[in-house]
């Protein structure tokens, strides 16, 4: 799944940017999703690293596309910047920002040039796992989403339980909701079993009794509400 965020105000351009964006992910037949964001406060208010890519505008209301590209590398953003905008002067500050690319709206070859931008970031993407950015106690905890066993909520808290290749898994610890998490994950196959417990879909061994195993002998409680569509999804995926 690639994610990606368009921040522009223009109601045209977000639909010509969305039209573009989907035709180019259908026809590479590449899973995708893209959120539009209409202002800079909009896209940092709801911004948690889940983004691949971010397309941005220079001129918008409230805040240009430079300082809000600044403020996200600040957050840690990983994602590829790509600036489409009608201004050509400000491509230098673009690339102090870090920025994939700078395209112009007004240019007849609008297609070809995106078209390429998306192949250039796709080849790159490819090349590397795709990792999502925590801030967990201690700093940021940049981590590819199959590394994560299992989640679970104590109190204020979240607790990542990490694979440990071969040896114990570690834990990391976080001031968020399980809801957040579970949003964040979403298209990495995680799947809610309790009210406190989030788990990778890879590491399930066992379905019983309420109770979840999982492959290194963890053994989870599956609460009432969620049994039933555990059960399903366990059958199912043994079937596949």
């Amino acid at each position: 799944m690639v994610r990606v965020a368009i921040c522009e105000d223009d109601k045209y351009f977000q639909n010509k940017e969305n039209e573009l964006l989907k035709s180019y992910f259908e026809k590479n037949k590449i899973d995708h999703d893209i959120q539009i964001f209409e202002s800079g406060n909009e896209l940092l208010r709801n911004y948690r690293n889940e983004y691949n890519i971010i397309f941005l505008d220079i001129s918008l209301e409230g805040m240009d596309g430079i300082e809000i590209a600044r403020q996200l590398r600040e957050k840690q953003a990983s994602a590829y910047i790509v600036f489409l905008t009608a201004y050509v002067e400000y491509c230098l500050e673009a690339y102090k920002v870090d920025a994939h690319r700078y395209l112009l709206k007004n240019d007849e070859n609008l297609q070809h040039k995106m078209y390429e931008c998306m192949d250039s970031i796709m080849r790159k993407i490819s090349n590397t796992a795709i990792k999502i950015n925590l801030d967990v106690q201690g700093g940021i905890l940049s981590i590819e989403p199959s590394m994560i066993m299992f989640a679970e909520s104590k109190g204020h808290k979240v607790t990542i339980h990490v694979y440990g290749d071969g040896q114990e898994s570690k834990e990391y610890s976080m001031y968020d909701r399980l809801s957040n998490l579970q949003s964040l994950l979403k298209n990495y196959g995680f799947i809610r079993i309790h009210q406190s417990y989030l788990i990778n879909e890879n590491y399930l061994k066992n379905v019983y009794r309420y109770t979840a195993e999982l492959e290194d002998g963890t053994c989870l409680g599956i609460s009432k509400k969620y049994y039933k569509e555990t059960e399903d999804y366990f059958i199912h995926m043994k079937e596949i």
